[in-house]
């Protein structure tokens, strides 16, 4: 899955392919499959990619606002995988 800032998801990585995302939210309400969102990446995920590298839209953003509060942590919520899973790092530096 492209990940993408706003977006809250389950995932559970000992699912098929295109069953392993669940509950998308975006601002607190559940994503339409049916609607058109914007968003941006670090990367492109098709061919023929046009536009300003995202990075540098992030950077001119972050020197014209000077000051960035209230930022939320943005990570999935991860089922079906055990504590002693090797492949899951803690983002306290620790193992989950």
């Amino acid at each position: 899955m492209v990940r993408v800032g706003g977006i809250e998801y389950t995932i559970n990585p000992t699912k098929k392919i295109g069953q392993r995302i669940s509950n998308m939210m975006l601002k607190g309400k559940p994503v339409d499959a049916n609607a058109v969102y914007k968003v941006a990446g670090w990367a492109p995920v098709g061919e023929g990619a046009e536009g300003e590298p995202v990075w540098d839209v992030v950077a001119a953003y972050l020197r014209d606002k000077k000051v960035i509060k209230g930022l939320k942590l943005n990570e999935p919520k991860i089922v079906g995988v055990g504590k002693s899973n090797p492949g899951i790092a803690d983002y306290r530096g620790g193992l989950s």
